[in-house]
């Protein structure tokens, strides 16, 4: 199968798209049994059936739900690798760039889990009183005034739509934020995650993870792989090695990516996960760009 005429980015998405019954139509296919056995010896719980049946609170805990998403995206890249032609470039949100590393054949299945695993639980354990807040209706140029006038630094977690950004940092700040933010018409929605993501606080995160991904080697990508620290298309596995651990401190800064991918010469996407958050974000960013779901081009 042949997705597209131009050039095709695989997208992977990141926390935040898990649901529970997501990967329910990929459990029987014997193209990716094995992933989800090998998922479940490495979390030491039956993933397959928390992913299927919940409960909902238990998956969406951190440590829980990055590995679920990242398996869930896995299984599916592996049937659409089966299926379709390579893509000319992958990336990631956040998380997803751990799968999209799988999917350029830096690291293994077994090797991505066990990192994300951990990833999960440094992230689902930081010690600081702080979450991060969806900003939505208003200009990334607004947000950026507003909580650089905060007593102590607010982050720009995430630039995901010319109107959506998330920030990150402790709680008084970030309702002292919201508070002026929405005085300027904005809407903010306090995220179900367990810490100030993509912030300053994740640094001791940042440290233990780079020592734990040391172990592994990282093969070179078979396709460029669009960096969410460099921000570039990189085709080095050492240098996405070097790279990786400084997600935890560094902003998704999803609009710039897309605008890369354009120039690029990319005119299609295609998600690969559970849902189309990405594909959705990808449409208010350029309406131009062709957005595909795993399931309409299997």
């Amino acid at each position: 199968m042949v997705i597209a005429v131009g050039k095709t980015a695989f997208i992977f998405p990141g926390q935040g798209s898990q649901h529970v019954g997501m990967g329910s139509e990929l459990f029987e296919d014997s193209r990716v049994k094995s992933l989800f056995e090998t998922a479940t010896e490495v979390m030491g719980f039956d993933l397959q059936e928390l992913m299927l049946e919940g409960p909902e609170e238990k998956l969406n805990s951190t440590e829980n739900a990055q590995p679920g998403i990242f398996t869930d995206s896995i299984a599916r890249y592996r049937i659409l690798a089966d299926e379709s032609d390579e893509p000319d470039c992958v990336l990631g949100h956040s998380l997803g760039e751990f799968s999209a590393l799988v999917a350029a054949g830096c690291i293994s299945f077994e090797q991505g889990i066990r990192i994300v695993k951990k990833r999960g639980e440094l992230t689902g354990n930081v010690d600081v009183e702080g979450s991060m807040v969806a900003v939505l209706g208003v200009e990334y140029s607004k947000v950026k005034e507003i909580v650089n006038e905060m007593e102590e630094p607010i982050t720009i977690a995430n630039h995901n739509s010319p109107k959506q950004v998330v920030i990150s940092g402790r709680e008084d700040q970030l309702s002292r934020s919201c508070e002026k933010l929405k005085g300027e018409g904005a809407r903010c929605i306090k995220l179900d995650v367990t810490g100030p993501f993509h912030s300053r606080f994740m640094k001791g995160a940042e440290r233990e993870l780079k020592k734990y991904i040391e172990r592994y080697e990282f093969s070179d990508p078979k396709m460029p792989v669009l960096s969410g620290v460099s921000g570039e298309f990189e085709r080095s596995g050492p240098k996405l090695k070097e790279l990786l651990s400084q997600q935890m401190t560094h902003p998704v800064r999803w609009v710039d990516y897309v605008k890369s991918l354009m120039e690029f010469g990319v005119d299609t996407t295609v998600e690969v996960g559970p849902d189309a958050t990405l594909t959705k974000l990808n449409k208010r960013i350029n309406p131009e760009l062709e957005g595909q779901r795993f399931d309409e081009v299997i």
